[in-house]
């Protein structure tokens, strides 16, 4: 690897050092030597320009530039998206990065909490108040443009139009009032935060715009006295595929909501031949830190799955990025006491039992059984392994006191034969919630 004294032998430099990212991609490619990383090139001119590394100067240098931009068109939001491909030889993975200009900070038109609720956001979490971050992984790098250009839509769309998602079963009831709209599909239902009225955005295929449905919505939007426009606008579901129409009690709202949408530009593009991708690419590994996030001095956190953990008696089983990852005791269940839990969950699922017992149980019996299958590899396991949760032949427990005695003798099962461990304390206060819906009912 050539040093910093080495090239500035065989380089002639101007004296003027970069401040910006791209000035540091410049140099770099200009001081590059046959045979080296460019990645090498890059920390070079950031150490040159007193940095540890480019990461760090990327990161610096772009909060400069964040706010210098912000003032100068807005706002900005960055979007992130992680995709893993398993259709690729070989298997390709990274991390996509949108960065999009609004007229206000993200905050001031929808909050952390109304957020996930929004469609197209639904899977983001907001890493830090500019930074909405995708949560799991997704499957191309294709689909990740795609979904990252409709998160900055609907971002686009709450702040044009003022309204807000709705988060509450109150809120959520407005949806009954549209059982039996013909052809409706695809319905997001938002609310104007200063009336409390709703907005149903509903985005059908193109078969609406055909004259019989349109006359059939037409009459049923008349006949419950509700107000329909459809705006020249690309629609958030499947922009410019879908076709969106906005249905409301409020004929002012509904007014004003398609004014605002009608000839907006779109914030973002789905990239394709004629239209490059807009944002960045990097490695699958990376962790964007937005400059919000880096200005605040606290450490970004991890995706959910991303990380390795520790608990004492247990091991984890399954781990994937955007989910809690699974454990279960160290130690396994005999096949044996395994084939006895099963039989009397079985019988229990199938006897008359409050639903929320009934809940309980079925969860457990099928969290059990992942167990028995990640403690038991092929080679181990014995004649009617697979039956042991779903394939016997259970009979019903008619009577509260024959229920209970069957969820004791599971507890017993499961205290003498799983070593204690947070897995297994979970599972006993089920068995123990389960128990008591049962106890209660029978008092």
């Amino acid at each position: 690897m050539s040093t910093l004294s080495s090239l500035t032998k065989r380089t002639s430099f101007s004296n003027t050092l970069p401040k910006t990212i791209q000035g540091i991609k410049k140099r770099a490619k200009k001081i590059c030597l046959p045979g080296q990383k460019h990645a090498e090139a890059l920390d070079i001119v950031a150490r040159e320009i007193g940095y540890r590394d480019y990461r760090q100067a990327q990161q610096a240098l772009a909060s400069n530039e964040g706010s210098l931009e912000a003032n100068q068109t807005g706002h900005s939001v960055f979007l992130c998206a992680y995709w893993r491909d398993t259709d690729t030889t070989p298997r390709s993975a990274g991390c996509e990065t949108l960065k999009v200009y609004l007229p206000r900070p993200m905050n001031d038109f929808v909050s952390k909490h109304q957020a996930t609720y929004a469609r197209n956001l639904e899977g983001f979490r907001q890493e830090a108040p500019d930074h909405l971050e995708m949560i799991s992984n997704t499957s191309s790098q294709a689909r990740a443009w795609e979904l990252l250009v409709r998160a900055a839509l609907s971002l686009q769309f709450m702040e044009v139009s003022g309204l807000r998602p709705a988060t509450s079963q109150k809120q959520l009831q407005a949806l009954e009032q549209l059982e039996g709209f013909p052809s409706k599909d695809h319905v997001s239902l938002w609310i104007d935060p200063t009336s409390g009225m709703w907005v149903a955005l509903d985005e059908p295929y193109g078969h609406v715009n055909n004259e019989p449905v349109m006359e059939a919505r037409t009459a049923w939007i008349t006949h419950n006295t509700l107000h329909l426009t459809k705006p020249a606008w690309a629609g958030l579901y499947y922009p410019n595929h879908a076709v969106p129409h906005l249905v409301s009690p409020s004929e002012h709202l509904l007014r004003k909501t398609t004014v605002a949408l009608e000839g907006l530009s779109p914030i973002a593009v789905v990239p394709s031949e004629e239209q490059p991708w807009g944002g960045t690419s990097e490695p699958y590994s990376s962790q964007f830190i937005s400059p919000e996030r880096l200005a605040s001095g606290i450490a970004r956190r991890a995706r959910p799955g991303t990380t390795y953990g520790f608990s004492i008696g247990a091991v984890e089983y399954h781990r994937e990025a955007g989910y809690p990852s699974l454990w279960r005791p160290e130690t396994p269940l005999s096949q044996a006491d395994h084939r006895k839990v099963g039989a009397e969950l079985q019988c229990l699922m199938i006897s008359p039992m409050p639903f929320k017992a009934y809940q309980k149980i079925r969860t457990w019996c099928s969290t059990l059984e992942n167990w028995m299958y990640s403690e038991y590899r092929d080679g181990d396991r014995n004649q009617d392994f697979d039956n042991a949760y779903y394939g016997g032949k259970p009979s019903v427990y008619p009577t509260e006191p024959e229920q209970l005695s069957a969820l004791k003798r599971i507890r017993t099962i499961v205290i003498n034969g799983y070593v204690e461990c947070k897995p297994r304390r979970d599972l006993l206060k089920g068995l123990d919630i389960a128990t008591a819906i049962i106890e209660g009912q029978a008092t």
